[in-house]
């Protein structure tokens, strides 16, 4: 029953339309999965597209000079709609019948009545499929004819997925082996039929490998807009799945989802399976995006068989997407209330030390004394650094060493800082007096910290602006302000030019949260002209 259950998923693809592949070659599945989102953003610029292309075979329509050439445009029209409007399909597939009728040509006739029977299978009725199908007279042209018996394995695939009984599944199981047969045997060897029903076939028997290596032998060799690409990689990514491969079954899925997405499909598989697949591997806002996707194009293009496949997965991921909305809401509630305490604190503090700044006065003369002592410390670790020219990388480590001694030390200040603030509460002015030896405004000793590494920085790398600069995009230069050295974003990477890459570490350094070392990197990698991953890599080289 396994073999029959990822068989069966293997035989869904038939029914997409064929359409131009994408190359994967150089391209990594984070950027195919970004560009793939920006597609969906975009999608209706790509139905506008589809939408002027029916127009035009609609004003060919009108201007045609007699029936036969009539059927032709309408045969068109309904390989356009047939992806992408199921019930203006069957508007389409009933005129081309009627018009065969009127021509009284057999084989005309034939073409309209699979045509009709295509979107019902599309629209559910497979009973009423496989009834009209049972109108084709077996001319020689049709028993050679490889839609026709396509048609048959579809609607047969499609009882199989709703029979609710094993005797429905047994019967409908045959007749899809045995009308696959029948295609390999009437298809030209090396044809697309033929390939890809011979993959099905070693699929069957598990035979994933044998599959996989034809397939992928095929597909190599095909070009870039080679119309059943596609849906050759939609193929390749079920076999995959069938080896249990979900890395590069997601490769082609995403590849698939692209031209589909390109060519403005709305009757389609590979987006809701990628859904599924990103769901499973934890990209839940990912899922969730994608499935909604496939729903709205589902309902779009009124394809009843395909709300089955989606119906099963939605309520689960959008279960999940729900509760990771919810978490996301909770997280920002707390720090709305942290944020709110903390105002509530400083105000607090603001008023307090007002009141207590005659008693302060020391402590302010202190501080000021220790402030002295961290400038000469600053001073003393310039002309240091300037005798460190041995070696580029002596003088890196001994700078980043440096100064983290004195973020270090400037946290002991405010530390001690705060322990007076906690005495003096008590109103015990003995306490104050013998803690009190030398405290500091950790902020403007900071600032004054910061501006000493900025200009020992530069020092050293004098070129240092330029040089980031030109890993940015043009119009992302970073752009210094008048008497200001390096911005915090400049600053993160200074430090990650001095071998200081982990973010911990950075936001310690410069008293950031880690979020927000997070954000001015993640910011700077949007910029870069460079692969983002690869910024901190280049920046350690200038």
């Amino acid at each position: 029953m396994f073999r029959y259950s990822v068989f069966i998923l293997f035989c869904i693809c038939f029914c997409a339309c064929s359409c131009s592949g994408l190359s994967a070659a150089d391209k990594t599945d984070d950027a195919l999965l970004l560009k793939l989102d920006k597609m969906i953003e975009q999608r209706e610029v790509y139905r506008q597209k589809v939408e002027k292309e029916i127009a035009d075979f609609r004003r060919m329509l009108d201007y045609a000079e007699d029936d036969k050439l009539r059927f032709d445009i309408l045969g068109n029209l309904f390989t356009k709609y047939r992806s992408y409007r199921i019930d203006t399909a069957m508007i389409i597939a009933k005129e081309r019948l009627q018009l065969a009728e009127k021509l009284k040509d057999e084989e005309l006739v034939n073409q309209g009545v699979m045509n009709v029977a295509d979107v019902m299978n599309k629209m559910g009725k497979h009973e009423n499929a496989l009834i009209m199908l049972g109108r084709v007279k077996r001319t020689e042209s049709v028993k050679k004819d490889t839609y026709f018996y396509y048609l048959y394995h579809t609607i047969y695939l499609s009882c199989y997925n709703e029979a609710i009984d094993d005797a429905g599944k047994r019967l409908a199981w045959q007749k899809i082996r045995a009308y696959k047969d029948t295609l390999i045997a009437i298809s030209e060897p090396q044809s697309s039929s033929y390939i890809t029903n011979k993959c099905g076939r070693l699929s069957m028997s598990g035979q994933w490998d044998e599959a996989i290596r034809l397939l992928e032998d095929y597909y190599n060799q095909s070009t870039e807009d080679n119309p059943d690409r596609a849906r050759m990689e939609y193929l390749l990514a079920e076999l995959y799945l069938g080896k249990q491969d979900t890395l590069r079954a997601r490769h082609y899925l995403i590849l698939s989802s692209l031209t589909d997405i390109a060519n403005a499909k709305k009757v389609y598989m590979s987006l809701q399976r990628l859904a599924i697949l990103l769901f499973q591997e934890g990209d839940i806002a990912r899922a969730y995006n994608y499935i909604s996707c496939s729903l709205k194009d589902v309902n779009f293009g009124k394809a009843r068989y395909r709300f089955v496949d989606i119906a099963e997965y939605l309520p689960i991921i959008q279960a999940a997407n729900d509760a990771r909305i919810r978490a996301d809401e909770n997280r920002v509630l707390i720090f709305l209330m942290v944020l709110l305490l903390l105002v509530v604190t400083l105000i607090s503090a603001f008023f307090f030390i007002r009141k207590k700044n005659s008693k302060l006065l020391k402590v302010k003369q202190s501080l000021a004394e220790q402030n002295l002592r961290l400038q000469d410390m600053a001073e003393n670790l310039t002309r240091m650094n300037e005798q460190i020219q041995e070696s580029n990388h002596i003088k890196e480590e001994y700078i980043g060493l440096l100064f983290n001694i004195c973020s270090e030390y400037i946290y002991k200040q405010e530390n001690s800082r705060k322990a007076l603030l906690k005495i003096a509460n008590t109103g015990s002015m003995a306490d104050i007096s013998k803690v009190l030896r030398g405290q500091s405004s950790t902020s403007e000793d900071f600032k004054l910290f910061i501006s000493k590494f900025d200009t020992i920085f530069l020092s050293i790398f004098p070129n240092f602006v330029e040089a980031f600069n030109a890993l940015l995009k043009e119009e992302e230069h970073v752009q210094l302000k008048e008497g200001e050295l390096l911005t915090p974003e400049l600053r993160i990477y200074a430090l990650i030019r001095l071998g200081i890459n982990d973010n911990s570490k950075i936001a310690n350094f410069l008293h950031y949260s880690l979020q927000t070392v997070y954000n001015y990197r993640m910011k700077m990698r949007n910029k870069a002209i460079v692969p983002g991953k690869d910024l901190a890599v280049q920046v350690q080289k200038l």
